[in-house]
């Protein structure tokens, strides 16, 4: 408990020597102000201090006030016990409406009903759709779509696969042509620029595409194709270790049989014999070495750069994928020869991207020499360790022509892993709902496309920002802009700062926040 600096001037002390100095000069006679100084041992400026300081607080208690009832309490106090109780708060509640609730009890001593928390959210997520659909995005975007579900309602995820940022994030009624169709010609009326097109081998979101008439490649999902690879992989793993047991157990049978002394217990037993078991152990381990090589050449094939620094020629990559798919089918497996017939399917869409690089720096690498084309292409491998702007540190005639092959890289596309991270992201929140409420994920998208990234390549921005949104506002306007003027809201006093503002002013020893 907070203690006065002068022990002897206690609250009843005080508060006698105020109403002492509050009384007329003439009362309490010449040289009283003096006597009380030399009594209590203070001053006498101490002592007009305090007969000043109780006059203002007189004034203000016997002020006329206005008629009524009292209004509410429009200060809100910061200290660090404050703070505490809020970082408690907040670790427990998870973003349900009855949490919501719940927090405003705790944190403010003001309740909301249920309705009212709905009404609110219902009118912020209507704001949030108007507030994402007048982001223009001035650049050609990446797009990848993918679909995610909640029980049987889907959600068409589209975002931006080098900034980051989320174009469409909306739940719809089915997931056929028709409905993505128009998602996808919305977003062109909002200005979207698509440069491609990834995604996943689903049917709607292809027959979507075909149906608004994107004249833009349509990328396969390079990840989603060879997952089916990978789980082959591991079978196969499995496998050759369970043959490994298997043949060690044969060894150790055999082993006892010929033994000098039998141990005691019952023969060890035995499902194969041992040249049968060591014939399936070098088998299954040689499947599975082959296996991997083969398709460590495949994923290899692919890269757009080589090892050495070099763009592979598209028909130097499909020579080298249709000679590691021929050895793959001599291998033993129904799995394997199912995947090597859909790797054979999909090898054309698997070079698209490929053969769109090689076709536009073509007309740069003409008079282009290997060794410079190839400090060129080690300047973009390691371009975020330079961290130099394209074409600086080049000599000025070949400026230009790193900034292409810069750009052209940039725009190399074939997977939609951003899309498939932003669901991770997402599920929780569809989990705790248990749906797809109407607000939900609008208000979700504003917050994503305006927080900026803490760590990684895109650290310190925003997907915005990323996007080539200059005059994006920060994540705390975005959130003013969204909670002020609410058309049809009920008048409540409500918080005009942002929890980012008001954790950043918590710094401060004592604050006091104007709540209207």
């Amino acid at each position: 408990m907070a203690q006065y600096r002068l022990a002897t001037l206690d609250l009843s002390t005080r508060l006698h020597l105020t109403l002492e100095m509050l009384t007329p000069r003439a009362v309490r006679g010449w040289g009283r102000v003096t006597a009380l100084a030399t009594a209590y041992q203070v001053s006498r400026t101490r002592l007009y201090e305090l007969r000043d300081r109780g006059r203002a607080a007189l004034l203000t208690a016997l002020a006329p006030q206005a008629p009524g009832p009292r209004p509410a309490v429009t200060t809100l106090t910061l200290d660090q016990a404050f703070i505490d109780r809020t970082i408690a708060i907040l670790a427990t509640q998870r973003g349900s409406v009855r949490g919501i609730q719940l927090g405003l009890e705790l944190l403010f001593q003001t309740s909301r009903s249920v309705g009212y928390i709905s009404q609110t959210l219902t009118q912020l997520g209507a704001r949030a759709t108007q507030q994402n659909a007048t982001q223009a995005v001035p650049v050609p975007v990446l797009a990848e779509a993918d679909e995610i579900f909640q029980g049987r309602q889907p959600c068409l995820t589209v975002v931006d696969g080098r900034s980051f940022l989320v174009l469409n994030l909306a739940p719809a009624a089915a997931r056929d042509a028709t409905t993505w169709g128009v998602t996808f010609l919305d977003l062109q009326a909002r200005g979207v620029q698509f440069q491609d097109l990834a995604s996943d081998g689903g049917t709607g979101i292809r027959a979507g595409a075909e149906a608004a008439q994107l004249a833009v490649p349509l990328r396969p999902d390079l990840f989603h194709l060879l997952d089916d690879a990978w789980q082959v992989g591991q079978r196969l793993e499995r496998q050759a270790y369970q043959a490994l047991r298997l043949a060690e157990r044969a060894r150790r049978a055999a082993q006892e049989a010929q033994a000098a002394q039998r141990r005691r217990g019952r023969p060890l037993q035995v499902t194969v014999p041992l040249t049968e078991a060591a014939t399936q152990e070098t088998q299954a381990i040689t499947t599975y070495d082959q296996y991997v090589w083969l398709l460590g050449e495949v994923r290899q094939a692919l890269e757009p750069l080589s090892l050495s620094d070099r763009l592979t020629p598209v028909t130097i990559t499909r020579s080298s994928i249709t000679t590691a798919l021929e050895l793959l089918a001599t291998l033993p497996g129904e799995t394997i020869q199912t995947l090597v017939q859909q790797l054979r399917t999909h090898l054309e869409a698997l070079l698209a991207p490929l053969a769109w690089l090689e076709q536009t720096l073509a007309p740069y690498r003409h008079d282009l020499d290997p060794a410079t084309e190839a400090t060129i292409l080690w300047a973009w491998r390691h371009r975020q360790a330079l961290a130099l702007p394209p074409g600086e540190g080049f000599p000025p005639h070949l400026q230009a022509t790193v900034r292409a092959f810069w750009t052209a890289l940039s725009f190399f596309h074939r997977s939609s892993s951003l899309a498939e991270s932003l669901h991770s992201w997402l599920r929780p929140y569809l989990t705790l709902h248990r749906g797809m409420p109407s607000w939900l994920l609008p208000l979700l998208q504003l917050v994503w496309n305006h927080h900026p990234f803490s760590r990684g390549k895109r650290a310190g921005s925003t997907p915005l920002q990323l996007a080539g949104v200059s005059t994006a506002p920060t994540l705390a306007e975005a959130l003013n802009q969204l909670c002020t003027n609410q058309p049809g809201a009920v008048e409540q006093p409500t918080i005009r700062y942002t929890l980012a503002e008001v954790f950043g002013l918590a710094r401060e020893e004592q604050a006091s926040l104007p709540l209207a």
